[in-house]
């Protein structure tokens, strides 16, 4: 007997092994070069997704390769004082992700021996560290197959299948089902990070160009899928990082070149929206 088309689970009409494979090839030729992308260590992919956090990739390049020189390791994050981390996270905004970064650093250097989780779930513990930036890690790292749904993967996900893109949780949980079947269970970092490559480039909210696109044949909208407008693109003054990192540079005897910088008018602004 046969299933009525109602009830056909939304990713039946997907051929999941040619996907993966196009995708794939896709996304070796065509990603972008960013920093994050030349290591496996936990710690700094860790590092990388956090700032990803409401911040373009464009904008976070920079900002990682600085963070990084002056916080190399876990131990050396845990170390330092919050105010120099804040100072450092400078440009990026959304201040609380600096410092649950820095408490999770101490967490993990005091109870864990310096050593990140590696799961999914036993990354979830630390602050900071929800479902999407677990599974991140947890696939680039240590190659755990789950899925990674952020905005961009929901709305490849989305056209793709013709599921609705709103708030509801039913909603949500068909497209986070759809997104767990197609993970490539040998390579789930390189599928992930390619779902999430297409999403920002390619499958983009507005007039995307879908002649560019290496799955379209198995796409049921061919963009023409309604999604759920984007917020606002905002500006963010952070002239309070700016203050912090005087405070802290007036104490290492180096606040003369901040008070010329801020008397020039050197505010720094940082976009929201990734």
């Amino acid at each position: 007997m046969k299933t009525p088309a109602a009830e056909m689970p939304a990713s039946a009409h997907l051929d999941r092994v040619k996907l993966r494979a196009e995708l794939l090839k896709w996304y070796m030729q065509h990603k972008r070069d960013l920093p994050w992308r030349d290591t496996n260590d936990a710690y700094c992919v860790w590092v990388s997704e956090i700032m990803l956090q409401q911040t373009r990739a464009s904008v976070v390049a920079d900002h990682y390769r600085v963070f990084i020189q002056r916080f190399p390791t876990v131990k050396a994050l845990a170390e330092a004082h919050e105010q120099e981390v804040l100072a450092r996270w400078s440009g990026l905004g959304y201040y609380n992700r600096a410092r649950n970064l820095h408490k999770a650093a101490k967490f993990i250097v005091a109870e864990l021996k310096g050593v990140l989780p590696k799961s999914a779930a036993e990354l979830r513990r630390l602050p900071g560290i929800g479902s999407y930036t677990s599974a991140a890690i947890a696939s680039i790292v240590h190659n755990e197959p789950v899925a990674v749904v952020d905005g961009n993967v929901e709305r490849v996900i989305a056209r793709l299948t013709g599921l609705e893109v709103d708030k509801k949780s039913k909603s949500k949980r068909a497209i986070e089902a759809v997104a767990q079947e197609l993970v490539e269970r040998r390579e789930p970092g390189d599928f992930n990070q390619a779902m999430m490559e297409l999403g920002a480039t390619v499958c983009v909210p507005r007039n995307p160009p879908c002649r560019n696109c290496p799955i379209a044949s198995h796409c049921v909208t061919r963009g023409e899928h309604k999604t759920a407008p984007r917020a606002a693109m905002t500006s963010m003054d952070v002239s309070y990082a700016l203050a912090t990192r005087l405070r802290y540079e007036l104490k290492k005897g180096k606040g003369k070149r901040w008070r010329r910088r801020i008397a020039a008018g050197g505010a720094a602004d940082t976009t929201r929206g990734r």
